[in-house]
């Protein structure tokens, strides 16, 4: 889980520890590419879009070349990222059902 606003990571982490997953919060993709690169044994990475310094965008596409086994999900508020495939989108606002619904499709997902 990638979100620099604390909250924001506290609630999604809190919420996919009850739904049985494993997770770490990073601030900025800096810190989520050090986590990666150093465990390499994450799923899938759940980020926002808007990040301090490299946005989400940029740090999917990172992840794509780094980690080819990761799976991605963008958190974002905006309905401006069309070019995204929606299976990859997650809108914000966003329920718990919703939230656990996207990432068990993306994770199940060939």
């Amino acid at each position: 889980m990638v979100d620099d606003e604390q909250e924001i990571g506290d609630m999604v982490k809190s919420a996919l520890h009850r739904a049985g997953y494993l997770v770490n919060v990073s601030r900025n993709a800096q810190e989520a590419l050090e986590l990666l690169d150093k465990e390499k044994d994450y799923d899938l990475v759940l980020t926002d879009l808007n990040l301090p310094g490299v946005n989400g965008l940029e740090l999917i596409r990172e992840i794509k070349k780094r980690h080819l086994h990761c799976r991605t999900l963008l958190m974002t508020g905006s309905f401006l990222v069309n070019y995204m495939d929606r299976r990859d989108c997650l809108h914000k606002p966003f329920t718990f059902i919703e939230l656990v619904s996207k990432i068990e499709k993306c994770l199940s997902s060939p």
